[in-house]
């Protein structure tokens, strides 16, 4: 919990999901709560996206990948009577508003490590009403990264026990995110995706990448190919460039149209097969990607040479 306030008021008529990090609607713990905070109060259930125009280096090839897998989203929630919502602008400036014209009574978001998005976090904190419950859900990763570890981890050898210790707790089938059985009293107006790439003020010479289609349909059918033809060559050969033996799912994962449960779960089915190309997967796609969110979340210094170690920040100086 974010807020002091932890129940949803009783004259409310929905519940939103703000959608950041974890850009998919099933697999995704987020969107489950939202949607059982929603059942349990009997209210609609929204999800926002806040679009800027402009983010940190972003060209248009992540912009274009990003809204592709956003359009996808917003077709699978109208089918499930979710209402979908593209908002333009700051989080802080567009949220509020929502929340007050759809009389929305509660916010689940997702968890990031970094810096910028836990400001973005706390500043909607502050302009949102003092009575609406405000939570956040680590759906990136699979053991909640404050649950993880209590402190900044020295290495992967560090954390490797504390997170397989409590695996078994975490890493679970999904439920299925359900149609909605409360329809909302506002309906969201259906995005003008061609209109939102043009309104973006971005570098369009670096084109969209032909490789990867986006969306969590193509980034299932990356993960299922993988395990059917790469998989086997993993453990070997997966440094060697010439090979085609990598996973290919960084695109999907970055952008949360695929979540990383949902990978280790369809790559342990192949394990009795490929034990070892199967552990190795496991040891980069949980334990190397967990360490890095506890180095971003504890150390405040995560992007500057002041977040190294003594030892490395006298050896860079030595040298």
């Amino acid at each position: 919990m974010m807020s002091k306030a932890d129940e949803v008021p009783a004259e409310c008529d929905g519940i939103v999901y703000w959608m950041c990090r974890d850009q998919r609607v099933q697999d995704n713990w987020a969107m489950l709560f939202a949607q059982r905070l929603a059942l349990k109060n009997k209210v609609s259930l929204h999800v926002a996206f806040c679009l800027i125009p402009k983010f940190l280096d972003a060209t248009i090839r992540q912009y274009h990948f990003m809204l592709k897998g956003l359009e996808e989203v917003e077709n699978e929630c109208q089918k499930l009577g979710i209402e979908f919502h593209l908002l333009h602008g700051e989080a802080k400036d567009v949220l509020p508003k929502i929340i007050e014209e759809h009389h929305i009574g509660g916010l689940v978001t997702d968890f990031s490590p970094l810096r910028l998005p836990q400001e973005m976090l706390k500043d909607v904190k502050e302009t949102i009403p003092k009575n609406i419950p405000m939570c956040k859900v680590d759906a990136h990763n699979i053991v909640p990264c404050w649950l993880a570890s209590d402190k900044q981890e020295y290495s992967a050898k560090t954390i490797r026990r504390k997170i397989q210790d409590k695996l078994p707790d975490f890493l679970t089938k999904f439920p299925p995110v359900a149609k909605h059985s409360h329809e909302s009293k506002y309906k969201a107006k259906l995005v003008d995706w061609t209109a939102a790439e043009k309104s973006l003020e971005v570098d369009r010479t670096v084109k969209p990448v032909e490789w990867a289609t986006p969306g969590t349909h193509a980034g299932l059918d990356t993960l299922n190919q993988f395990c059917l033809k790469r998989l086997r060559k993993y453990a070997t050969q997966r440094n060697n460039p010439n090979a085609k033996s990598l996973s290919n799912l960084s695109p999907w994962l970055h952008f949360g149209q695929i979540s990383a449960q949902r990978c280790v779960l369809e790559v342990k089915r192949y394990r009795k097969q490929f034990k070892d190309a199967a552990d190795d997967f496991i040891e980069e796609a949980v334990v190397r990607c967990e360490l890095s969110d506890n180095y971003c979340f504890y150390q405040k210094n995560y992007d500057c040479v002041e977040g190294a170690y003594n030892w490395a920040i006298t050896t860079l100086n030595d040298h």
